[in-house]
């Protein structure tokens, strides 16, 4: 059994500012503190040795599953994306959080430290949904894809309570949409929706006559929440992030999915072509504690984390 995305590491370069900005903006609270050293810790999370780091794992309170993981490094390091001057790369790109009022939740935003990158839209996802989305900084310049759904009666994503969601998705620029969504889906997960989106160029701040081939994935089993959202600019082809994607710089490093045999997991991925970032190890995982944890990369150069917990 594989998990949804249950945890997403951000490396933040003021761990007190984020923990308030997202507080303040969504409500989250903090889930488990812990300190990030270690050899087995500098393997699983490609730090450079004798790097250390303080995390704070945070969502809305009672969450259990996608979960932000904040982790300051004690070495400054600098956002991998740069400023996102070329947002086609590929790589983990962007959290998904869902809100009941979206202009209500970017002036939290902007108020609490964040930047906003796009104005509010409306677009039509499927028959039975549509969505107000936006784009936005958090105060690191990581994308924040706040959204307000407009559901119908059969969605799947019909049953909301109001409150800013945790981590629905977890976007990932992708060279190929087919090949990455064949790669999760092996994993377990389902297609929720796959869809040309054109005529968006503005709000993506795209190159005129950019598509956006856009899957969205979701791992059966009672939520829709940690879900995985693929992305491809086709025609506006990128590079691969994932020696930039390492401590102590800023940005997404990784996404955590949780599996009951680490050892078949690991047979698993490793078939589908993924490349281990190292050996499994016994690592001090917050908010699990003791975890054997290996890393891996996705087809785009993405981190998986996928640990078993003791």
């Amino acid at each position: 059994m594989i998990s949804e995305l249950r945890v997403t590491t951000v490396a933040v370069s003021d761990l007190d500012r984020s923990r308030a900005f997202y507080a303040d903006t969504f409500g989250y609270v903090p889930h488990a503190e812990a300190e990030v050293r270690g050899p087995a810790a500098e393997a699983a999370w490609q730090m450079p040795a004798g790097l250390t780091g303080r995390a704070v794992v945070m969502g809305p309170e009672g969450a259990t599953t996608g979960l932000l993981r904040l982790v300051q490094f004690a070495a400054p390091g600098r956002p991998y994306w740069g400023e996102y001057a070329r947002p086609q790369d590929y790589g983990h790109y962007a959290l998904n959080i869902r809100v009941d009022d979206l202009h209500a939740a970017v002036a939290r935003l902007v108020a609490a430290g964040g930047r906003q990158k796009s104005q509010p839209t409306r677009w039509t996802v499927m028959e039975d949904l549509s969505a107000w989305d936006s784009l936005s900084y958090d105060p690191d310049g990581v994308v924040l894809d706040v959204f307000q759904l407009e559901p119908g009666p059969t969605s799947p994503l019909a049953g909301y309570d109001g409150r800013p969601s945790e981590l629905q998705t977890v976007a990932i620029h992708v060279s190929d949409a087919r090949r990455a969504a064949a790669f999760y889906t092996a994993l377990g997960y389902e297609v929720l929706y796959d869809k040309l989106i054109e005529n968006m160029e503005s709000f993506f701040r795209l190159p005129p006559g950019t598509g956006l081939h856009n899957i969205n994935l979701f791992m059966p089993g009672g939520t829709v929440n940690g879900r995985v959202e693929i992305a491809q600019y086709v025609g506006f082809p990128g590079r691969q992030q994932r020696d930039a994607a390492v401590p102590p710089n800023l940005g997404i490093l990784s996404a955590s999915l949780e599996t009951d045999d680490l050892a078949a997991t690991s047979a698993l991925v490793t078939g589908l072509g993924a490349e281990p970032v190292c050996p499994p190890v016994e690592v001090d995982l917050p908010p699990y504690g003791s975890a054997l944890v290996q890393s891996f990369f996705g087809p785009d150069g993405e981190v998986l984390e996928f640990y078993q917990c003791g």
